[in-house]
């Protein structure tokens, strides 16, 4: 109840301070400390002006910041409870202003912005001449973006930028660090966007050492972003090399890694006896849902000298080693692969097999069964007939008779 009462003045204070002159920008926080950051979440509803009539809602931002950033809170405890706190985040643009609770390590509360006067006068010494409203200074405080960030891009080769640019560089990620990392690894004036989209996914300065240390030292961005976004780690390619994948091309890796061939599926085939030649047909196994049971189960029933794509085949019709053993209860036993897939796919069951017995039908060969259930010969068929005083004598005459419409 406390915690609806203090959103409620939150929400009051909020829309009271956007029905005045808008000299700052105030709005709302939630935090979560843990592990030495805060994960820090605001929200403001931005002026008018800003985006038009595209967009009528609030403006979040989410984002975690070292501990250090936040004079006014405690760097080691992810329990922190207090009912009343104030703290500061400091930036070139300007300075938020958080005041609220915590409790447990969660916080809720208001912040005000207010710029600092010096910062449009150091962004035009950038060459920063537009006008930069307090809204605007507020998106760029958030982000950290000011005269020290864009030194260091333009340090690094990259001039000329727009603010819009800086700011998605900034809040992406993408910092000094990263970039010298890449360029330590032999990437060299690589565009922004593409630092973005690098930064994007995950892919560092010690994951391109890692892949180089399994002999990839060769691969473009776009390969190791790839890479990175299909899960293809240095663990996973040191033990596929170790299950005999040794060099394996880059899409190679990539495929097996999508499909789910990992080295304990390879070693589960292998422990089997089959003989798999190649990572395609590994990744055709495991695409096919060929596992180590379905081919024990089919050994067990006699199938015990299978190859891989005609164990492929007999799953992908749905052949068991249940259904051979049904069949060979009623007497068909040993079949040719063929004939199993052939009864499979006609709907011939074991059930179907046993009611033709019992109405006297005991002698039929696997092909006239099929021919049977093909033209949908059913026991109630059967001995609609024998009631309407006809007395087939083999299959042949049955289906002779359901051809010809006696079937009310």
């Amino acid at each position: 109840m406390r915690y609806l009462t203090v959103l409620t003045l939150v929400l009051a204070q909020t829309l009271l301070a956007l029905a005045q002159a808008q000299t700052d920008v105030r709005g709302t926080w939630t935090a979560e400390l843990r592990n030495a950051k805060v994960f820090l979440q605001v929200r403001t509803a931005p002026p008018k002006e800003w985006n038009g009539d595209r967009w009528g809602g609030d403006w979040n931002m989410g984002q975690s910041f070292p501990i250090e950033e936040f004079p006014g809170l405690p760097p080691n405890d992810d329990q922190f409870s207090v009912t009343n706190i104030k703290f500061d985040l400091h930036r070139e643009a300007g300075t938020l202003a958080f005041e609220g609770a915590f409790r447990d390590g969660r916080g809720a509360g208001l912040f005000t912005f207010t710029q600092r006067p010096q910062y449009t006068a150091e962004m035009r010494a950038l060459g920063y001449t537009e006008d930069l409203p307090i809204w605007r200074r507020f998106q760029l405080a958030v982000h950290d973006v000011g005269p020290t960030y864009i030194r260091d891009l333009k340090s690094e080769g990259y001039d000329k930028l727009t603010l819009d640019q800086i700011q998605r560089a900034k809040s992406h990620g993408v910092t000094m660090e990263f970039i010298r990392g890449l360029k330590a690894e032999g990437f060299r004036a690589i565009a922004l966007e593409t630092l973005v989209r690098t930064r994007d996914h995950g892919v560092t300065a010690e994951y391109i050492k890692a892949l180089k240390a399994e002999g990839y030292t060769t691969a473009s961005l776009d390969e190791l972003v790839r890479l990175r976004d299909h899960g293809v780690t240095q663990l996973y390619i040191q033990e596929m090399r170790k299950a005999g994948f040794a060099n394996t091309a880059i899409d190679d890796l990539v495929r097996a890694r999508d499909h789910g061939v990992t080295p304990e599926f390879v070693a589960e085939i292998r422990g089997l006896g089959l003989s798999v030649t190649g990572l395609d047909q590994y990744v055709r196994l495991r695409d096919h849902g060929v596992r180590a049971a379905f081919v024990q189960d089919l050994k067990a029933a006699g199938y015990d000298k299978l190859g891989t794509e005609e164990l492929i085949r007999l799953h992908d019709h749905g052949v068991t080693s249940a259904f051979v053993r049904d069949l060979g209860a009623q007497g068909f036993k040993n079949l040719a692969l063929e004939d199993v897939v052939r009864a499979k796919d006609h709907g011939v069951s074991a059930d179907y097999i046993a009611d033709m017995k019992e109405l006297g039908l005991k002698d039929l060969s696997l092909s006239q069964i099929v021919r049977l259930r093909d033209h949908g010969i059913t026991p109630g068929f059967v001995n609609h007939v024998r009631a309407r005083g006809f007395k087939p004598a083999d299959a042949d005459e049955l289906v002779r008779l359901k051809n010809t419409g006696l079937y009310r």
